[in-house]
């Protein structure tokens, strides 16, 4: 089944899965529409990381490893990176 999904589907999943079991796992949220959110917003994020993984000229086989990633470190996290990587560069 996976293998007939577009790249950027199954890192999309990948992240959704991987937040969810996060959450669920670290008890971090117990109301299930913040989990859902959570899960969403990390599928949305790798939706996004895969423009960068394309301008980049990367395989499309990084996108599941970039949806589990995102799905692991979580929103905070890959916000908290993000944030400190454009200061850096803001500051140079």
């Amino acid at each position: 089944m996976i293998k007939h999904m577009p790249p950027w589907l199954s890192g999309v999943l990948m992240a959704v899965v991987v937040a969810m079991l996060r959450v669920i796992y670290d008890k971090q949220e117990t109301d299930w529409s913040r989990m859902a959110l959570e899960a969403v917003i990390c599928g949305a994020l790798t939706l996004a990381a895969g423009s960068a993984i394309s301008a980049m000229g990367l395989s499309d086989q990084w996108h599941m490893f970039i949806g589990g990633l995102i799905g692991f470190m979580g929103v905070h996290t890959v916000r908290r990176i993000t944030v400190k990587a454009v200061e850096k560069r803001i500051d140079k």
